[in-house]
């Protein structure tokens, strides 16, 4: 942490993480992980055309058009049997489609949306959690744009204890400020968070309580875009080897309750930048005010 006398804590009104801001916090010497490859072919990718009887498939396969996706139900533990459920939405198309800039990149991700929500929306649970991670992030550069879908038999009391505060007028508010907004788009806001894991993350919100499923997954998906877009543009567009994704992603969408309130987020990491250690640490280094952090990204947004 930075010992002189400009730091200031800040408390996020959503998380209750504990950030202090200091500007010193990209100075410190990181080890890079190596990144690890799928293979070009499809034919030996374990992710292409999985056999008709293959035990993993969820039936009825998941769509959105006329485009072919799958789950892969309980792939990883530990959510599975009286735990609760993960499901891996697969798409079948074979290229990195969610993290480059292009003309694909808002249809991929409105795609991956809307299949993780009809598969949310499969069984009876108070709540879930729509997760997509690119890159080293997810332990391998993707071929195959892929989330899943957690769905635990008990709320973490972390996002009940979230939802609570989401109540209050003033979080709202202070969540929802002009200043720290980057984008708006059809009553969903792209703001900067008041505690982010790191300095490149945003905040998909809405402003006014709606159930995520009323929300077009292409508006989310057109805001992630920009997002992603934007960041590229900060890191000059830094290119990966062999047609990785440049940048290591994570997307957190927290559903909201059964409760009806209508109330719910999303976090947007961008997880390579992200301060050692940080998952075990109670206190996060804020490197920008809110309001400089949203002006910075507001300038590259394309």
């Amino acid at each position: 942490m930075n010992g002189s006398a400009e730091a200031q804590a800040v408390t996020c009104p959503i998380t209750g993480r504990l950030g202090v801001w200091t500007p010193d916090r990209g100075r410190r010497p990181r080890i890079w992980p190596k990144r690890q490859f799928l293979t070009d072919d499809p034919a030996a990718c374990p992710f292409c055309d999985p056999s008709h009887g293959d035990p993993r498939l969820l039936p009825p396969s998941a769509t959105r058009g006329s485009e072919r996706w799958f789950g892969l139900q309980n792939l990883y533990p530990p959510l599975a049997g009286p735990t609760g459920v993960a499901t891996l939405a697969v798409s079948a198309s074979h290229a990195p489609t969610l993290a480059h800039a292009g003309p694909h990149l808002e249809d991929a991700w409105a795609a991956q949306l809307d299949v993780q929500l009809q598969l949310a929306h499969t069984g009876r649970w108070s709540w879930r959690l729509l997760t997509t991670a690119v890159g080293v992030s997810a332990g391998a550069s993707q071929h195959h744009p892929h989330g899943q879908v957690l769905a635990p038999t008990t709320l973490p009391p972390v996002i009940g204890e979230a939802q609570q505060r989401w109540q209050r007028s003033e979080v709202v508010s202070e969540v929802l400020d002009d200043e720290a907004t980057v984008e708006s788009l059809h009553g969903v806001r792209l703001v900067a968070p008041p505690v982010p894991l790191g300095p490149l993350d945003l905040w998909l919100v809405p402003e006014h309580p709606r159930p995520l499923e009323t929300v077009e997954p292409d508006t989310t998906a057109r805001l992630l875009a920009r997002w992603i877009c934007s960041v590229l543009t900060v890191r000059d567009g830094a290119a990966a080897p062999d047609g990785a994704p440049p940048i290591d992603l994570k997307v957190l969408l927290h559903a909201q309750l059964a409760d009806g309130t209508g109330r719910w987020w999303a976090e947007l990491q961008v997880t390579s930048e992200q301060a050692p250690s940080v998952a075990a640490a109670p206190i996060v280094d804020v490197v920008l005010p809110r309001g400089r952090h949203a002006a910075r990204l507001r300038a590259t947004a394309r």
